[in-house]
């Protein structure tokens, strides 16, 4: 039961960010049925998710949003970005926007893998990207 509740409490933590995301931006995060889909080399369709989508001088931007940061997460993200760029666009940009750097007293730092463009804090993505654009 103690699982269950400390699950429950992190989906409350991440819709709550997203929310935030979106107070922010005004972007509204995307659904299911319009990320784009390919066929894999297993004949099976795919989604490539991502949170958010918008577009910023011309180019695609795609945008996943978590409370905190962790390697697996990244790796998982940038898989996605990856695949958006092999097979539909090439032109993309895909961010992963945190909540926090620090989890249990530890400031976690990112290392770019490839697919990723930038790993920042609201702030960041705030001052840097979306508020440059404008």
């Amino acid at each position: 039961m103690k699982h269950q509740s400390s699950n429950k409490s992190k989906s409350k933590n991440g819709s709550k960010f997203e929310q935030t995301f979106t107070e922010l931006t005004g972007i509204v995060k995307d659904i299911k049925k319009n990320k784009p889909r390919f066929l894999n080399s297993h004949g099976l369709k795919q989604v490539i998710d991502y949170d958010f989508k918008t577009t910023i001088d011309g180019v695609d931007v795609f945008i996943d949003v978590t409370t905190t940061f962790r390697s697996d997460r990244l790796k998982q993200k940038a898989y996605n970005a990856l695949l958006m760029k092999l097979k539909v666009n090439p032109n993309c940009k895909y961010y992963l926007v945190v909540k926090s750097f620090t989890e249990k007293n530890r400031k976690r730092v990112p290392v770019l893998i490839e697919g990723i463009d930038g790993v920042m804090d609201i702030e960041q993505f705030m001052a840097n990207i979306f508020n440059n654009s404008k």
